[in-house]
Parts: structure tokens; sequence; C-alpha cells
């Protein structure tokens, strides 16, 4: 079997050419680097933030009126001195997704505007939100547990379309 030698002068020419090769391999790459930070958008910030506190989540849902709002009620009726079991309107759940997790409430008490409350807490004096569940809260008031539900929406008619064909809210040119 015949050996394969090289000179001296070959490696050293080979070696000379393999470092060249490499020098302008990583003078190209820094080039390119340098010209991609310079020329390119910088990279926009997030345009939405994740609230993970649940309590400041459903406030600020609530805030929102998503459901609508209750009139208002004046302070001198009795209605916004004293509430009466009819009185109080779950407008929005955030259930936990597992066991020890804070589960909240969304009220509208006495007319009043929507809010949140955690399991455990007390609404209003005398009012204290016993239990959430996915449709229904229960709520502990003088001792006496009651369930109040989520309002089905399908059979107040708001997942209707309306009539006209277009957005509610909104005028086709020349409906005016």
């Amino acid at each position: 079997m015949p050996s394969l030698r090289i000179s001296k002068e070959t490696a050293w020419r080979a070696l000379g050419w393999l470092a060249t090769l490499a020098t302008v391999g990583l003078l190209a790459w820094t080039a390119a680097s340098i010209f991609w930070s310079l020329t390119a958008p910088a990279t926009p910030e997030p345009a939405v933030g994740l609230e993970v506190d649940p309590q400041r989540a459903a406030q600020s849902i609530a805030s929102r009126h998503p459901f609508g709002e209750a009139p208002a009620v004046q302070a001198n009726t009795p209605a916004a001195q004293r509430s009466t079991p009819g009185d109080i309107a779950l407008r929005g759940v955030i259930a936990p997704m597992q066991k020890g997790q804070p589960a909240v409430a969304v009220l509208a008490i006495a007319g009043k505007p929507a809010i949140s409350v955690r399991e455990g807490e007390e609404a209003m004096p005398g009012i204290i939100v016993h239990r959430v569940h996915a449709r229904e809260v229960e709520i502990k008031r003088d001792g006496q547990i009651q369930s109040i539900t989520l309002p089905d929406r399908t059979k107040a008619g708001t997942d209707k379309p309306p009539a006209t064909g277009t957005p509610a809210g909104r005028n086709t040119p020349g409906s005016e």
C-alpha cells in the first residue's frame, strides 16, 4: 500500500488557504451581523399586558361593562340602603381551573356598578360570596346560602342578529 506523503511546503500552503478562508468567513459573518443590527426594525413591545392577579383581572373586566350597565339608583331610595334577594345580579364568573386557585364573581348589587369579589370575601355588609361555580355563585346572607346563576343569553334574545341585517348601532348610507 503506497503511503500518502505531503511535503511541508504543501501542508503550510494548504493551512494558509484554510486560515484565509476562515478569516474571510468570520469577516463576512461580522459584517452581516453589523448590517442587520443597524438596518433591521426594532422589536416592538407587546401591545397588551397579561394580567395574572385574578382580582385585578376581574375588576378590569367588570369596569368595561361587557354585559351592559345597570341603571343608577338614587342614594335615598330603600333599594340603595338595603339589598333584597332579587337585587343581586351575577354579571360574570372567573372560576378556578384547579383546586386551591382563587375564584372571583362579578356582581351588581342594588343597581350599582358591577364589582369583583373573591370567594370568601364580603361583597357588601352582610353579603359574603360563599362559593363560585362555573355558571353560578352561592352567597351567604344572614346565615342563609342563596344561589345566583348567570342569565341565559339565549332566552334573553341577545344572540339574535339585528332584524335589518346591519350591525347594531350602525346606519347604512341613505337609511338616516
